[in-house]
């Protein structure tokens, strides 16, 4: 009887129902509903408990593995190192076995081949796409760095902050240059959260990819509205035009019939006259 309850409970995946405040999960971004796939590109069907023990063991370990996790219709690969955070509940058997026949079909990599993402988008669905990881180019030359990184403003700024000190004292020049350095080096992925931010955007999803084109990728699949400022993918601006020609038609049509229905009553008072 205990190995057929084993069976059964190991037919079933698990998705989450609610979420710690502070807790790993969500710093990983993930929310309810989203379904625990796979660990390490197996399916996992083994149960939130033995799910939670495996990943504080990893904790321990000092070791990282891949998380997929199901969000809508889109897999979703996540480096993680830690336990969620998080209480499930059991996805149903119908649930359950069309997410396993999805699965056979994702194309998997080796935790090597991965890299994470941090995805921040506006209220018009434009996203910043930063890789998680620090570029040396912010730490040996940060013009360079803000220029690449497209932050007009703040490079404005540094430049006017460099005449400054230029004019006042070159030994201020160089120990600022030398101080700037260093902080956009170690503070590089904040300040880049802090600019999106500045510009209305907020984070949205937390990713593992094998490159920022993958990524992004992936969050059309999840977004189909999703706008980016430099990628491969094909800008969904012919789906918003079809939506605005339809509304216009929409608006058209009404007022025709508006037209129509004040002829009609001015034919009947002209015919009472």
């Amino acid at each position: 009887m205990s190995e057929e309850k084993k069976e059964k409970s190991n037919n079933f995946l698990s998705k989450i129902k609610t979420i710690r405040r502070r807790s790993y999960a969500s710093n990983l971004l993930l929310k309810v509903d989203d379904i625990i796939v796979a660990l390490n590109n197996q399916l996992y069907t083994f149960g939130d408990k033995k799910l939670t023990e495996e990943l504080k063991e990893l904790k321990k370990s000092r070791e990282k593995s891949i998380l997929t996790i199901l969000r809508g219709e889109t897999f979703i690969d996540l480096i993680i190192e830690g336990s969620l955070g998080c209480k499930f509940i059991t996805t149903n058997l119908e649930e359950t076995e069309s997410i396993k026949k999805k699965f056979a079909s994702k194309e998997n990599f080796d935790i090597d081949q991965l890299n994470t993402y941090i995805a921040m988008r506006d209220a018009y669905r434009k996203y910043d796409v930063y890789e998680e990881t620090n570029s040396l180019l912010a730490g040996l030359f940060p013009p360079l760095w803000l220029a690449y990184a497209e932050k007009w403003w703040v490079l404005g700024l540094f430049a006017a902050l460099t005449a400054t000190l230029l004019i006042v004292n070159p030994i201020l020049l160089v120990l600022g240059w030398l101080l700037t350095s260093i902080y956009c080096y170690k503070a590089q992925q904040n300040l880049l959260y802090s600019f999106s931010m500045l510009e209305g955007k907020v984070f949205t999803l937390k990713l593992a990819a094998k490159s920022i084109d993958h990524a992004q990728l992936t969050i059309r699949s999840l977004d189909a509205k999703s706008r980016f400022k430099y990628t491969k993918l094909e800008n969904p601006v012919e789906e918003d035009e079809k939506e605005k020609e339809k509304e216009k038609e929409v608006k058209n049509k009404t007022k025709e019939d508006n037209s129509a229905t004040e002829n009609i009553v001015d034919e009947k008072k002209e015919a009472l006259v």
